[in-house]
């Protein structure tokens, strides 16, 4: 069975400026120049655990909006995704929200569904679903 993967917008610097401003009080460091999929374990280098991730394709096209916390690291996360054949035939290019490591699941769950939102995937990219972005402004203030 094969996994849709549909597309969503083109990463434009507007999308991504609003981006950060999503993270609140949790944001670390914002890494929004793309790095190429094949060297996503750069971000192991970082001590990145916990964060929000965009993957897009070769047109720039976002294709996989996701999070990682301190159960799964960014890394853990990444490397599974690249277990899929379908996901690993289209990613190009990997951005990171690092997030500061104890953010707690609401805010971080709050924070990927306000990405969402900012981006307006939520209907673009269906089946795909993210998380509600109700209460994120005081989930992240």
């Amino acid at each position: 069975m094969t996994m849709l993967l549909p597309p969503g917008p083109i990463l434009t610097i507007p999308l991504r400026g609003a981006l950060p401003l999503a993270c609140g009080k949790y944001l670390e460091q914002s890494y929004l120049t793309p790095l190429p999929w094949s060297a996503r374990w750069k971000y192991g280098d970082l001590d990145i655990v916990t964060g929000i991730y965009l993957i897009t394709d070769t047109d720039g096209r976002l294709r996989w909006l996701g999070q990682a916390s301190r159960d799964d690291d960014l890394i853990g996360r990444l490397d599974s995704h690249n277990r899929n054949t379908a996901k690993r035939a289209v990613f190009a290019k990997v951005r990171v929200l690092h997030l500061q490591d104890h953010t707690p699941p609401a805010a971080l769950d709050a924070i990927e569904g306000r990405c969402a939102d900012l981006l307006d995937i939520r209907t673009t990219m269906k089946p795909r679903r993210w998380p509600s972005a109700k209460n994120w402004l005081s989930l992240t203030a």
